[in-house]
């Protein structure tokens, strides 16, 4: 059954009345223009987007499409304009999927005032509460029921519709994001927010502006980062390594062939170290590049296995993108446009590995594992070479999009991304779209790895 949460996005009250601040700063663009981006941005999903209706119906999807269409009766800026627009992509269950402008295109409220809520949230059973505020920490954990007189859950509902991925994914960055996703919804835009909480109290913050919100992204998101891509120590005899990230640069300590020489000197320590059991550890990982997590799986498997299989939409739009990189493909520009062409899962075999590891692996993840790191981990539960143990990644999901198409629309110059391409995991379509761990653990152990390992009770 296809999921109906992005359906109830035109019968949200108000949803098209977001009042256009500062739009005597900005560019106001005329219907006619307005009209020919919307319908531009219509065409490039449903004839580049490998399957626009994942998530909707096509009937429901054309439905959301005349109801926003009909909606354009005003200049408006670019800025407004998104705000309009940001639903048909977040409908797409695209979770590498974009859609922004960039921040000099922005009215000045979204780029220079104190507009966004300063805070993000968690749930706490049925209720919501403040999970880190940007301005006073002591409002931590305060349980939120109102913001300016809405109900949080409909202002979280707002807020998912203006952030991408699959509806449960949304719904988390809705909560997390909650404070900067806020302004894109029909709330208006206010520099002063006013909290009333499930106890009846009502505070009054003030708002944090878009670089504020900005920094505190970047710190938070420093937490995962790490400088040494992959790291090797024993923790009580089990081998233990950290694969932070899969990331790669063309040339220097990060290229593949610097990665894979650091990966052959892990195997041959873990070797020489005598390691029955091996961790590796992706709670962390965003991603990177796939050739990463291959190298790692020769290096612990050593029978051929089953890969992804893939959807690719054959559109001119996409192949031009391919020319204008100097890649040809004459057999995608051989099919006809608008097919669905559909390439079967493949048998890899493993690359020969100078050190082959031939103990009990455990592949350890996390809320945080993601992209590249995620199909790493697909393909080593779906061809059971290692237990998986940990968390259910947040964002990421076995079966997903991938390779990118982008453009800008003509006029308001919006930019907007998704994928050409369905990736399948190799046990195929599961009714549940998420890595479930064969053992859970949990935050009190994710966060002391080296003391569950210590305790040897994996």
């Amino acid at each position: 059954m296809k999921n109906l949460t992005c359906s109830i996005i035109i019968l949200l009250s108000g949803f098209w009345s977001l009042s256009s601040f500062a739009q005597n700063q900005s560019k106001l663009y005329p219907v006619s223009e307005l009209q020919e981006d919307f319908d531009q941005l219509t065409h490039l999903i449903t004839a580049v987007h490998v399957n626009p209706y994942t998530e909707l119906s096509q009937q429901q999807y054309e439905k959301l499409l005349s109801g926003i269409r009909a909606s354009l009766t005003d200049s408006l800026t670019a800025t407004v304009f998104l705000t309009r627009i940001k639903p048909l992509i977040a409908c797409l269950s695209d979770e590498h999927a974009q859609i922004n402008l960039k921040p000099a295109l922005l009215t000045d409220a979204y780029r220079t005032q104190a507009i966004y809520p300063p805070f993000s949230l968690t749930r706490l059973g049925t209720n919501y509460g403040i999970d880190q505020c940007l301005t006073n920490s002591q409002l931590n954990g305060l349980m939120v029921k109102r913001v300016n007189g809405e109900p949080i859950d409909k202002l979280i509902k707002r807020c998912a519709f203006a952030a991408t991925g699959f509806p449960a994914q949304r719904t988390e960055t809705a909560l997390r994001q909650f404070g900067y996703l806020y302004p894109w919804t029909n709330s208006g835009q206010h520099t002063q927010f006013t909290i009333e909480t499930t106890g009846g109290k009502k505070v009054v913050l003030t708002g944090a502006t878009l670089k504020e919100w900005e920094a505190f992204n970047a710190n938070r998101l420093g937490a995962t980062e790490c400088e040494e891509r992959l790291s090797y120590r024993i923790i009580k005899g089990t081998g233990y390594i950290n694969a932070c990230s899969f990331d790669l640069k063309p040339s220097g300590r990060y290229s593949f062939d610097s990665v894979k020489a650091k990966i052959d000197t892990i195997f041959k320590q873990i070797k020489a170290d005598g390691v029955k059991t091996l961790v590796i550890d992706i709670s962390r990982n965003q991603g990177g590049n796939s050739l990463v997590g291959d190298y790692l799986i020769s290096n612990i498997y050593s029978k051929p296995y089953k890969g992804y299989r893939t959807d690719w939409k054959r559109s001119n739009e996409y192949l031009a993108l391919l020319k204008s990189w100097g890649i040809k493909k004459p057999d995608y520009a051989a099919e006809p446009v608008g097919k669905v062409i559909s390439y079967p899962s493949d048998v890899i075999v493993p690359a020969v590995t100078p050190y082959p590891f031939k103990g009990r692996t455990v592949l350890l993840v996390g809320k945080n594992t993601f992209s590249s790191a995620m199909n790493f981990a697909t393909l080593v539960k779906d061809n059971r070479m290692a237990m998986l143990i940990g968390q259910v990644p947040v964002n990421g999901h076995p079966s997903g999009f991938g390779e990118m198409f982008y453009a800008n629309l003509p006029h308001t110059q919006v930019f907007v991304r998704f994928g050409v391409k369905q990736y399948i995991r190799p046990a195929g379509k599961l009714n549940n779209n998420n890595l479930m761990p064969d053992k859970l653990l949990t935050d009190t152990q994710m966060n002391n790895i080296e003391n569950l390992l210590s305790q040897n009770k994996l």
